[in-house]
C-alpha cells in the first residue's frame, strides 16, 4: 500500500517535472509513455 501511495503521489509530479524541464520533442517515448515502469503498480 505504501508503494502504491508513493507512486500515486510521485508519478504526476515526475511527469510534470519531465515535461517542464526536458524538451518534449527530444523525449517522445518518455512523454507518451511513463518515464519509467512502476514495478509495484
Amino acid at each position: 500500500t505504501s508503494w502504491l501511495t508513493f507512486s500515486l503521489i510521485l508519478q504526476p509530479k515526475t511527469l510534470s517535472f519531465i515535461s517542464t524541464n526536458l524538451p518534449i520533442n527530444k523525449t517522445p517515448t518518455i512523454t507518451k509513455n511513463h518515464p519509467w515502469t512502476w514495478p509495484w503498480s
